[in-house]
């Protein structure tokens, strides 16, 4: 007898898991937004006829994932609120991702090349003046002497998510603030194998330079061009021979 194509095999749901559905279900449907308060735990089970442990685990599961700001106690505070505060979850999701499925380096590259090239070219049309001031006080801050690995991170990292936020494009911005993060250590790592640091800073930050003068212009192509060799040159340098060491 074959097998009939409209049965499907019955997964096993825990109880928990029918509680996340249902909240999930209110949020891609409108039922519930950014600042609503879910109901009490006791309401909850009430209505769903679950446990207090599995409403509990759902809760706990949804404020990881930065759905929902839990609060303990009684009183006006009290309860779960959703927050839409997902960059944090995507940004460990993709950490975790990236390490058990071992992507190769030039998969990372393509895709982040991809993303820079419309955040560049949207932000060459889209950027308002306070934005570019931000980006400029960025590249200076390049400059100073004496920064470490940690802290030329921290403003390189800033620079492109900013970069991102001028195109006016939210998914591309939290995209990139979540790759960003996801790839923390791995730049760190590569910075520490530069041998000469002093002029990776300087070649970095004429390079940021460069990307933003195209975008402070309007000239979205030349920005496009700039941001690509950018991004290529460095993982090029640290995944070969590097133009900064000895």
């Amino acid at each position: 007898m074959s097998a009939d194509p409209e049965w499907r095999t019955v997964r096993r749901v825990r109880t928990h898991e029918q509680v996340l559905i249902q909240i999930q279900e209110r949020i891609l449907n409108g039922q519930l937004r950014i600042g609503d308060r879910l109901p009490s735990e006791r309401e909850l089970v009430q209505v769903l006829g679950v446990s207090r442990n599995s409403v509990r685990e759902a809760l706990r599961v949804l404020e990881a994932m930065g759905i929902v700001d839990a609060h303990t106690g009684s009183g006006r505070d009290a309860g779960s609120t959703v927050a839409g505060r997902s960059t944090d979850a995507l940004s460990n999701l993709l950490r975790l991702h990236m390490a058990l499925a071992q992507f190769r380096l030039g998969d990372l590259v393509d895709v982040r090349i991809e993303l820079e090239r419309l955040a560049v070219r949207q932000a060459s049309a889209e950027a308002d003046p306070a934005e570019l001031t931000q980006l400029r006080s960025l590249t200076e801050a390049m400059t100073r002497p004496g920064l470490d690995h940690e802290r030329f991170h921290e403003l390189d990292s800033e620079f492109h998510i900013r970069l991102a936020r001028a195109s006016h494009n939210a998914l591309a911005a939290d995209l990139m603030q979540a790759l960003r993060d996801a790839v923390k250590n791995e730049m760190l790592a590569a910075f520490a194998r530069v041998h000469d640091w002093d002029a990776a800073v300087a070649s970095l930050t004429a390079e940021h330079l460069a990307i933003l003068t195209a975008v402070e212009a309007g000239r979205g192509d030349e920005a496009e061009t700039l941001v690509s060799r950018h991004i290529r040159a460095f993982y090029d340098s640290v995944g070969g021979e590097s133009p900064w060491s000895d």
